[in-house]
């Protein structure tokens, strides 16, 4: 009973280690897919600065999938910074050059005000931090400002896409708002908003589209795979699953060795006549090497109904989805062959039980 115990608990744990696994990685794909934004950022040289807009992205209307795209180089990106001041209010933040139509891109949204065009100067937007600070409210957009000592009009205060907050903590000028504060950036971004999961395919044509001079020199970063993310959050669970069972199944192991001696112990007298009387070897071998191989079998197939279920009822109480892999189908036949290896060299002990010797003894 304690050998099958053994092998059930074993088989058990490793089912529900697979429902678990299975089910947080599903969830976490679910989550990232959510999160993902669909947005390709285009790095172009300097010189692309010198072309308009609508220019630059003309060739982008025959690439499928696209869905936005515009200029919108962030703060990080830039490193500029400017000090901000209204109303005897400074602060000191960041700046993120760019168009209307770089932050739909970015599925940032105006969340009070009015959109400004591209060739505007002397106009910002302000990202919700910034405008909490200065103590303007929604209410107030085309206040006057000062950054870096140069008025300014508040066009309107933007909210970030979601689950973003770099907007919100930065002022939004247009490119020629930042040749005029002597900001412009060495470098031009434009961001791309594509449909969920065709990243990879418009990625192949925008080089050329964007940059036909020489498309070497545009360099892409697409937004993360969630699926690869999920592939490799489930190898490194299954490494430590793998472990876990192997520290499992070696301690089954012994378990069944403790236990089938202890049978043949018990059983010597039995197996002295049996060997007296003229039964083979081998049958006795086969006798002790079935019932371990048959215990085995009978706890893994235990072990994985129960593992199921276990699993079943953490994916319902947790919200994960239910899943198992087809492998645990296999978790009988293991069970066995784990019993049959632990059961191997008692078996072969069972045969060289003298009866002769244990005749004498009695």
């Amino acid at each position: 009973m304690f050998s099958l115990c053994a092998v059930l608990f074993c088989a058990a744990t490793f089912v529900t280690l697979q429902g678990i696994t299975l089910g947080t990685g599903e969830r976490t794909a679910q989550r990232f897919i959510a999160m993902q934004t669909g947005t390709i950022t285009a790095t172009l040289p300097a010189s692309s600065w010198q072309s308009e807009e609508t220019e630059l992205l003309g060739n982008l209307a025959g690439i499928p999938h696209v869905q936005h795209a515009g200029t919108l180089v962030m703060a990080d990106a830039t490193g500029n910074a400017a000090d901000v001041s209204s109303w005897g209010t400074q602060i000191h933040t960041n700046v993120t050059v760019g168009t209307m139509n770089g932050l739909r891109a970015r599925g940032a949204s105006l969340r009070s005000g009015l959109p400004f065009a591209d060739a505007d100067t002397n106009t910002v937007l302000l990202g919700e931090r910034v405008a909490s600070e200065l103590g303007i409210g929604v209410a107030q957009t085309g206040h006057e400002i000062s950054v870096n000592g140069v008025p300014m009009r508040v066009n309107g205060i933007i909210e970030d896409a979601p689950h973003q907050s770099a907007l919100a903590t930065s002022i939004v000028v247009t490119p020629a708002t930042a040749r005029l504060l002597n900001m412009l950036p060495t470098s031009r971004t434009v961001q791309i908003g594509v449909a969920p999961g065709n990243a990879t395919a418009v990625a192949r044509s925008l080089p050329l589209a964007l940059w036909p001079a020489d498309p070497e020199s545009v360099s892409l970063k697409l937004p993360a795979d969630p699926h690869t993310l999920r592939a490799s959050l489930m190898a490194d669970a299954e490494q430590t699953t793998l472990i876990i069972t192997v520290v499992m199944v070696v301690v089954s192991i012994f378990t069944v060795v403790n236990t089938m001696q202890i049978a043949i112990s018990e059983r010597r007298r039995e197996i002295g006549i049996s060997l007296g009387l003229g039964m083979p070897a081998w049958h006795i071998a086969m006798q002790f090497l079935l019932e371990a191989l048959l215990l085995g079998l009978c706890g893994a197939f235990a072990g994985m109904a129960l593992g199921a279920l276990v699993a079943a009822a953490l994916a319902m109480g947790l919200g994960w989805p239910f899943l198992l892999p087809w492998t645990v189908l296999l978790v009988p036949f293991a069970g066995a062959a784990v019993g049959a290896l632990g059961g191997l060299a008692p078996a072969i002990q069972a045969t060289r039980v003298d009866p002769a010797e244990l005749l004498r003894s009695t």
